[in-house]
């Protein structure tokens, strides 16, 4: 039986009818497929590694009725932002999920030659600045659509062993706030969703490999982190979601927070002539 119960009309008219999310073959990625897909939204599934796509992409169709393509795709590649984007080639696209961004090198800036960090950077900064630029392009054109930049906590400061990471984080913090501020007008809604340890396969992984225990520290749900990019996506620029908080609602508040912050840089744009 199709489950119906979570369908949002309202979402898919202004993001449908399909959604492309890249990193989706578990975890955060996979939450926020499967709730793209339980709004009634078709699905572009994107990863390396297609066995997990294709076994995501049955459940979702025979458990909301939807469309699903899956397509294996390396981010770090020269070329990622137009394969990327020709993953959706002749769909009726209105939402992109940047959801691959996680650090496989790791470890002191000097630990390893430069040719190793070049694919981080490649990801997280060429890829995703360009792949920005041609999705906006067309999402302005068409007068509605999103962009949900899935980032991390690291993006406020610098972080020992994560050099580069916590770098790039802040590159696609300043890029997603700067986007929102210019697109908003245009019909298009720009989130940055920044996490910190989030319960997924690959951190629990690295808990098991550190003989830790995954109760070592609190960790946000995969689910919530869905929840708050699908659900928040027009109230940008920035959300935090973070298991140590314990305030009421520490997301809105930081969002609010995060908003200011943007809004009242506006006096740089008299240097810049005018939108």
């Amino acid at each position: 039986m199709i489950d119906e119960s979570r369908r949002d009309p309202t979402f898919v008219s202004k993001y449908g009818p399909w959604v492309l999310v890249s990193g989706a073959s578990e975890g955060t990625g996979a939450e926020l497929a499967t709730l793209a897909a339980a709004k009634g939204c078709n699905v572009v599934l994107v990863a390396r590694r297609l066995n997990k796509l294709d076994a995501l992409a049955t459940v979702l169709r025979d458990r909301f009725g939807v469309e699903v393509v899956a397509h294996s795709l390396d981010l770090t590649v020269v070329d990622g932002a137009a394969r990327l984007q020709a993953c959706a080639g002749g769909l009726d696209l209105g939402l992109v999920v940047f959801n691959a961004g996680g650090d496989s090198v790791g470890g002191p800036f000097l630990a390893k030659p430069y040719s190793e960090w070049r694919q981080l950077l490649q990801r997280n900064i060429d890829m995703l600045t360009e792949a920005c630029h041609r999705f906006a392009t067309a999402f302005v054109a068409q007068g509605r659509g999103g962009i949900v930049i899935i980032g991390s906590e690291a993006a406020f400061q610098g972080t020992g062993r994560l050099a580069l990471y916590s770098a790039t984080k802040g590159y696609a913090l300043n890029l997603g706030e700067s986007l929102w501020r210019e697109l908003k007008p245009k019909g298009v809604d720009v989130l940055n969703v920044l996490i910190g340890a989030t319960d997924t396969p690959k951190l629990r992984t690295v808990f098991e490999r550190n003989n830790l225990s995954p109760d070592a520290v609190p960790l946000t749900l995969a689910e919530d982190v869905a929840r708050v990019a699908l659900d928040h996506l027009g109230d940008g620029p920035t959300v935090v979601l973070d298991a140590l908080d314990n305030d009421d609602n520490p997301m809105l508040s930081r969002r609010l927070r995060r908003e200011r912050v943007v809004n009242h840089s506006e006096f740089l744009n008299h240097f810049y002539g005018p939108e």
